[in-house]
């Protein structure tokens, strides 16, 4: 049996609810997930959603991206999927960063990874970015870990003295790079695909300080496989499933 200490809900509850929402990330919770996933963008006034991608299509059926909009605009559109789930969620809204400090406030036994997301980067400034959702996430800081495909941008983290902040790996051969090294992450993700099928986890030295972390495990069969080969933790949209597996 998979242990809910093993598990992050990657988006929430991805697979029955709207990705990144509040509804998605309380349900997660209420369905047993320990440690929860989420995506972190920025709008057009340098202020934190949570939000996914930078086009706004895919989750609000809308034209235009979450970088030229003001917040207040953009937490006046829903955040319901449309083309994988219809209008049953269309009253979701897109929800600001602060919306985590108040469930996490409410469920103190829940840690969450918070993915500051790369197209926001060149928009606002790294610093910027870290700073402000330091700022936000002060109230919750131990129950939050920093993570980001963009090595300079966690280790900008780790040097402002974030409690725990994580690497998403763009390559394999990356947990072995100088970067990944200066931010001395406590977790590290990467896709389950990208680990080397020959690669015994046990003998890679930046695993023996950090947390590996793989995703896009959506079967109880394959999150057995790699904690089997020593991974510690799996990320999936699929998080009631995993559990009652």
């Amino acid at each position: 049996m998979i242990a809910a200490s093993q598990l992050v809900a990657h988006r929430g509850y991805q697979a029955k609810y709207p990705e990144n929402t509040r509804l998605s990330l309380t349900k997660a919770i209420d369905a047993g997930a320990m440690f929860v996933e989420l995506d972190v963008q920025f709008s057009s006034d340098h202020l934190p959603i949570i939000y996914h991608d930078a086009d706004l299509l895919r989750v609000s059926g809308r034209s235009g991206t979450v970088l030229t909009q003001t917040r207040a605009e953009l937490m006046s559109y829903p955040a319901y999927e449309p083309n994988r789930l219809g209008d049953a969620f269309i009253s979701e809204t897109i929800a600001p960063l602060e919306a985590l400090v108040a469930i996490l406030q409410a469920n103190p036994e829940v840690t969450a990874f918070v993915e500051l997301k790369e197209e926001s980067i060149d928009h606002c400034g790294r610093q910027l970015m870290v700073s402000s959702v330091q700022h936000l996430l002060s109230p919750v800081a131990e129950q939050t870990v920093m993570i980001s495909f963009d090595y300079p941008l966690v280790i900008a983290a780790r040097e402002t003295g974030w409690p725990r902040v994580g690497v998403v790996l763009r390559h394999w051969a990356d947990v072995h790079g100088p970067e990944v090294a200066m931010a001395r992450p406590d977790y590290i993700y990467t896709d389950y695909l990208t680990i080397p099928q020959d690669c015994d986890l046990m003998t890679v030295p930046a695993l023996k300080q950090s947390v590996l972390v793989a995703y896009e495990v959506g079967t109880v069969a394959l999150g057995n496989a790699l904690l089997a080969r020593k991974v510690n933790m799996l990320e999936t949209f699929e998080i009631e499933t995993l559990l009652k597996g």
